[in-house]
C-alpha cells in the first residue's frame, strides 16, 4: 500500500495518485524535499521511494484534470513543473473556497451532481441499488440541465451511521458555476450527515468528494440514446443520502423528461431534466425538428416511426413552430450566403455557359408550383431556383419564361456574363431569348430531343409490321447524337440527320453536298424495303420539319443532366404527395440545391473484392432492363453547416434572420 510521506497526512490507498519526486530537475527536487520536510532537517540518507500524495498539489498543477473530473481518468498526471503547496490543515485552494476532495471512481459508472454540504443536488442521476447500505455510491455521467453550464460530481457516499472524522489533509476545491435557476426544484432542509467533517483528513473507501466543474459540452454534437423509462426512473428510486426510497415525480415536455425526486426521511430533494433548455425550449425538440428538416425528411414520416418505437416526441404544431422561426430562416439564410459565393466565382469569368430547365410539382398543366433551376454547365452546380407559383402568371404555360427570366435578371444583376444558355424546347423561352436576349447564344438539349425521338419509334415498333423498327431504335438515337457532336454548324447536323432516311434503305451516297457519303463501313443491317409502312413512317419521323428545326439548334458539346438529376432529388425532399407553403416549399428547394452542389458529379463505386476496381452496377427501373455505375454515397456535411449555423446564431439572433425571409414577396395563396 502507497504512503505519504508529508508529515501529518494519512492518506494511505491504492486509488489515490502518489508521485514521486523528480529526480530529473535538481531545483524542482529540492523543492520537493523543502515542501516533505518543512521545519525540520532533511535527512542524509532518504528512503528510497519517497512519495507526495495528489492532496498537496492544487488544481493548477495536474494536466489531465477535466478528465480526472468528468471521470474519464482515475490518477492525476502533475506537469512537468509540478511542486506542491498544500499542508494537511489547509482549508484553501488555488480555484475555489468551497470544500472537496479527490475522488476515485472504482467501477464504470460516475455522477454527475452539485452538492454543497448536503444541503441541495442539481442534475443527477444514480444506478438502482447502488445506494444501499455499503460505504459508496456508483453512478452515471449525464449531461446537465442547464443551456450552457452544468457542474459534475462524483460523489463516493459514507454511510449515514458512521461518525469518523478525518485526519488528512483538506479536500482539493473547485469554482462554483453561476447555474440558472431549475423550474420545479425545491429547496431541500439544512440537513447535514453526522459523518461529515468540514477539517477532516481521512480518504479512503468511504470518502465524499465534490468538485465542480464546467463540462465540455455542445447540445447539437451529443450523443443520444435511446432509454427506457422503468431503467432511468430506477436511478432516482433510493435517496443518494440516506439510500431511503424517494418520491419520483415525472413531467414530460416534447422529448425532454424532467423529473423531481424528493426524499420523505432526510429532506433530500433534486430536479434531473433529460436535455439542457435553450431559452424557454428543449434541446431536443429544436435539434429533432431541425434533424427532420435539414436532411429532407417530412414530419409525418418520422413521427410514424417514433410512434411505432413509443418514443415520446413533438407534435405537428410545434414542429411548423420551429420550422417558421428557426429552421427556415436559417435555411434562407444559408443558401443566400452560398449563392453568393457562387455568384463572385462566376462574375470573374469573362463568360459562363448555363443550362435551365423547369420542373412542376405535378404532372399536366395543373401544378400549383413551378420550379425553374439555371445550373453552371462546366461545374454542374445549381446557380439558382426560381419558385412560380400557378396564379402568379396568366396561363400555366407561362411559369417556365416567368422562372427564366427572373434567374436571368438575378445573373445580370450580379455581374454575370452570359455567353450561353441551352434550355428544352419551349416556344415562350425560345422567342423570349430571340428577341430579348440577342447576344446569348441559344441551345436545345440534345437529351431530351433524342428521348422524344426515341419514344416516337418505340411506339412505331409496337405497330403492326413494323416490328424492324425496333431493331433500329438504338442506333437511330446513336445516330442524333454523333450527328450533334460531330457538326461545326446546324447546317451540318441537319444534313447528318437527315442522311438516315437513305442509310435505313442501304443506301449511303446523299444528294446533300454537307455530307455526301456515310463515313462508316459496309455492314450488314436489318435494311428496310421503300415503299413499305415502316419505311414510311420512319421517314416521317427523321423528316419531321418541327424537329429539323430543333436539330439545328442542338448543343454540341454541353447537356443539362446535370439538372435532370437535381429536380429528381427535389421529388425526395419535397414530395408530391405533401402539400407545401411557399415558403416551406422554397427552402426545401434551396435545401436540396445545397445537396445537389455538395455531391455533384461523384465518382463511381468500385467493387472492392476485384483487383483493377470493377464498377459496381445496378439496374434501375427507367433503363427497362439495363445497367448503370453506381455511385459513391452522398455527404451531408451542409446538414452539419446547418446546425452550427442554427444554434451559433439563428438562436442568437432569430430576429435578424427572420426579418430577411419576411422581405421576400409571396404570392397569395390561388
Amino acid at each position: 500500500m502507497a504512503t505519504c510521506y508529508v508529515p501529518g497526512c494519512n492518506i494511505s490507498s491504492a486509488k489515490t495518485s502518489f508521485h514521486r519526486l523528480p529526480t530529473n530537475d535538481k531545483d524542482l527536487y529540492d523543492k520537493w524535499l523543502s515542501f516533505i520536510y518543512k521545519d525540520r532537517e532533511i535527512p542524509s540518507l532518504l528512503p528510497t521511494k519517497l512519495r507526495v500524495c495528489s492532496a498537496h498539489f492544487t488544481d493548477g498543477c495536474v494536466s489531465n484534470l477535466t478528465k480526472v473530473t468528468m471521470g474519464f481518468a482515475h490518477k492525476r498526471i502533475l506537469k512537468p513543473d509540478a511542486v506542491p503547496t498544500l499542508y494537511p490543515g489547509d482549508t484553501a485552494n488555488s480555484t475555489s473556497s468551497d470544500i472537496s476532495a479527490v475522488v476515485d471512481i472504482s467501477s464504470d459508472v460516475g455522477v454527475q451532481c452539485h452538492i454543497k454540504q448536503f444541503l441541495k443536488t442539481v442534475g443527477t442521476q444514480l444506478s438502482e441499488g447502488s445506494l444501499g447500505k455499503s460505504v459508496r455510491s456508483k453512478g452515471v455521467q449525464v449531461k446537465p440541465s442547464t443551456k450552457t453550464k452544468g457542474v459534475a460530481t462524483d460523489p463516493a457516499i459514507e454511510d449515514s451511521s458512521s461518525t469518523a472524522v478525518r485526519d488528512g489533509p483538506p479536500p482539493m476545491k473547485r469554482a462554483c458555476l453561476d447555474l440558472p435557476p431549475l423550474e420545479d426544484t425545491a429547496d431541500s432542509q439544512n440537513t447535514t450527515d453526522s459523518s461529515y467533517r468540514p477539517g477532516g483528513s481521512s480518504l479512503d473507501d468511504s470518502s465524499i468528494t465534490y468538485t465542480n466543474v464546467e463540462p465540455v459540452y455542445n447540445a447539437k454534437d451529443s450523443t443520444k440514446y435511446i432509454v427506457y423509462e422503468e431503467c432511468l426512473l430506477s436511478l432516482f428510486q433510493h435517496c443518494p443520502i440516506c439510500t431511503c426510497n424517494c418520491v419520483v415525480k415525472r413531467t414530460v415536455r416534447g422529448t425532454m423528461l424532467s423529473i423531481q425526486q424528493k426524499c420523505p426521511n432526510c429532506g433530500y430533494n433534486r430536479q434531473w431534466n433529460s436535455q439542457p433548455i435553450i431559452g424557454s425550449t428543449p434541446a431536443g425538440d429544436l435539434q429533432l425538428s431541425a434533424a427532420i428538416s435539414f436532411t429532407g425528411s417530412t414530419f409525418a414520416q418520422v413521427d410514424k416511426v417514433l410512434a411505432a418505437l413509443k418514443v415520446k416526441t413533438i407534435s405537428k404544431t410545434t414542429y411548423h413552430k420551429h420550422a417558421h422561426n428557426y429552421l427556415d430562416p436559417c435555411i434562407y439564410s444559408t443558401w443566400k450566403t452560398t449563392q453568393t459565393r457562387l455568384l463572385q466565382t462566376m462574375r470573374s469569368k469573362d463568360s459562363v455557359i448555363l443550362g435551365g430547365n423547369m420542373r412542376a410539382d405535378s404532372p399536366g398543366h395543373n401544378a400549383k408550383y413551378d420550379y425553374y433551376t439555371v445550373s453552371d454547365i462546366e461545374s454542374g452546380a445549381v446557380i439558382d431556383v426560381q419558385l412560380v407559383q400557378g396564379n402568379e402568371v396568366s396561363h400555366s404555360n407561362g411559369m417556365e419564361k416567368e422562372g427564366l427570366v427572373r434567374s436571368l435578371n438575378l445573373l445580370e444583376s450580379s455581374g454575370v456574363k452570359i455567353d450561353t444558355l441551352i434550355t428544352d424546347r419551349h416556344p415562350q423561352v425560345n422567342t423570349y431569348l430571340r428577341e430579348e436576349k440577342p447576344d446569348v447564344t441559344h441551345y436545345y438539349d440534345v437529351r431530351q430531343v433524342a428521348k422524344d425521338v426515341s419514344q416516337k419509334v418505340e411506339q412505331l415498333g409496337k405497330e403492326k409490321d413494323c416490328e424492324v423498327i425496333q431493331k433500329w431504335q438504338k442506333s437511330i438515337v446513336n445516330h442524333l447524337y454523333w450527328s450533334t457532336h460531330k457538326s461545326p454548324s446546324g447546317e451540318d447536323t441537319v444534313a447528318k440527320w437527315s442522311s438516315l432516311v437513305n442509310h435505313v434503305h442501304n443506301v449511303h451516297n446523299h444528294t446533300n453536298v454537307l455530307f455526301p457519303k456515310c463515313l462508316h463501313s459496309q455492314r450488314t443491317k436489318h435494311w428496310l424495303k421503300s415503299g413499305t409502312k415502316p419505311s414510311i413512317k420512319l421517314q416521317k419521323i427523321i423528316q419531321n420539319k418541327s424537329l429539323l428545326e430543333d436539330v439545328a439548334k442542338l448543343s454540341p458539346l454541353h447537356q443539362t443532366s446535370d439538372i435532370e438529376g437535381f429536380h429528381s432529388l427535389i421529388l425526395r425532399v419535397a414530395p408530391t404527395n405533401v402539400m407545401f407553403t411557399f415558403r416551406g416549399m422554397l427552402c426545401r428547394l434551396y435545401l436540396a440545391a445545397m445537396h445537389h452542389n455538395e455531391n455533384k458529379r461523384r465518382h463511381h463505386r468500385r467493387h472492392h473484392l476485384q483487383k483493377h476496381g470493377i464498377y459496381q452496377i445496378w439496374y434501375p427501373k427507367y433503363k427497362k432492363g439495363k445497367y448503370i455505375p453506381t455511385k459513391k454515397q452522398p455527404t451531408l456535411n451542409y446538414v452539419k453547416n446547418l446546425m452550427d449555423v442554427l444554434f451559433e446564431e439563428v438562436l442568437t439572433d432569430p430576429g435578424r434572420f427572420t426579418a430577411k425571409l419576411n422581405e421576400l414577396p409571396i404570392p397569395p395563396s390561388p
